[in-house]
């Protein structure tokens, strides 16, 4: 197929004879004129909805666990955009003080009725993608009983580089004198934890997310960890793996059943100027190996699991991820274009999707920063808020 070309639209998106699978296709077009070869010009193309599937309904009541620093802002965003756009109901944080985030319902214990916004009358809650502590229990107190959930995690050591350059933790980088403070950190972190594990980003940060009891944390038990893990395995329906993205989303998209344009993402909270390497030394991540036990336990459980969901999909999998690579690529190179309410770019009908546009307003919901799209959801909820 042959990407054709919009006024307007830079050289980058002039990539003729660019193969997608078959029965597919890929236009950049304008609503306004839309430029083919030898000149010939089409209608505008109809915005396809995506409310129904032919493959089956879409589930519509889920749970995200929003891990730190493991690309859980990339992946809440496609929640966002799918709730805003079928006017679902969400779990907000109540933090309302200046010094709150609405992005936070809580960094040490799972939902209770004080740390949630009440539930409108005559609702129920639909979608919860914020940063908490996971417990089943607590969740399916809120949640109705078919909700699916999904969680997140990253490669422990890549994750832990990250908290480091985000959070900068002060029981490192104000306690520890030096050139490197991680590694020595690293070396014998007990000596510098904070007493709460909650206040600390560096000890199986992901596992603490994800509920671990607090015991394992100062004392590894292999057969207890293996329990927990079949647990949390039996309550997931799937783990994204922040390293295999593409392929995560992919899968869940098939699993709910949602269309391609409701998952299709842009990268959000990437460091422009990173200076982890900065911050750790070569042989740190053999140590932090050895001290993160049970982050590496949870990502290497899930990373398997994900490997064998994929199997389990067929050959026709990596078809639609072929596809999908294209169609994101594209998106991206479309929105940072900054395009004008008249210009869209239109994807083709194929096996996995219906045909559907994205515009300038879907542009400015995939690129919107988390806070601002939980302050636009806060006040469509329940009006004005101080969040």
């Amino acid at each position: 197929m042959i990407f054709q070309i919009v006024r307007y639209m830079d050289h980058a998106y002039q990539e003729a004879n660019r193969q997608v699978p078959r029965g597919s296709s890929i236009i950049v077009s304008s609503q306004s004129r839309v430029l083919l070869p030898n000149g010939v010009n089409i209608a505008p193309p109809m915005l396809a909805s995506t409310t129904e599937l032919y493959f089956g309904n879409e589930v519509r009541h889920v749970a995200f666990l929003k891990v730190h620093k493991a690309a859980s802002s990339t992946a809440q965003n496609i929640f966002l955009r799918f709730g805003w756009a079928r006017n679902l109901t969400f779990v907000l944080s109540s933090a309302k003080t200046k010094f709150g985030y609405s992005n936070i319902i809580s960094l040490k214990e799972s939902l209770t009725k004080s740390n949630i916004l009440p539930m409108s009358k005559g609702k129920s809650f639909d979608i919860l993608c914020h940063h908490v502590i996971y417990n089943k229990s607590a969740f399916g107190y809120f949640l109705p009983n078919d909700t699916i959930y999904i969680g997140i995690v990253r490669e422990p050591y890549e994750q832990y580089k990250s908290a480091l350059n985000y959070f900068r933790p002060g029981y490192i980088f104000r306690n520890i004198k030096g050139d490197f403070p991680a590694s020595s950190y690293i070396r014998n972190p007990l000596i510098y934890e904070p007493r709460s594990i909650f206040k600390s980003w560096t000890n199986n940060r992901q596992s603490l997310e994800f509920g671990f009891p607090l015991h394992l944390f100062s004392k590894f038990n292999s057969s207890e960890v293996k329990l927990i893990l079949e647990k949390l395995a039996s309550e997931f329906r799937l783990v994204i793996i922040s390293e295999q993205m593409e392929e995560s989303i992919i899968l869940m998209r098939r699993y709910l059943h949602w269309s391609m344009k409701d998952v299709v993402f842009v990268d959000k909270n990437i460091a422009l100027n990173k200076t982890e390497n900065k911050l750790v030394r070569p042989q740190d991540r053999h140590l932090y190996r050895q001290w993160a036990k049970l982050d590496y336990a949870l990502y290497d459980h899930f990373l398997r699991r994900l490997r064998t969901q994929i199997r389990n999909q067929g050959p026709d999998f990596i078809d639609e991820l072929i596809l999908f690579k294209e169609v994101r690529k594209n998106t991206n190179m479309f929105c940072l274009k900054h395009p004008t309410h008249d210009d869209v770019l239109t994807i083709h009908e194929s096996k996995w999707s219906e045909p559907f546009n994205i515009t300038w307003e879907d542009c400015q919901l995939l690129t919107m920063e988390e806070i601002p799209f939980l302050q636009k959801l806060g006040i469509r909820q329940y009006g004005p808020l101080d969040m």
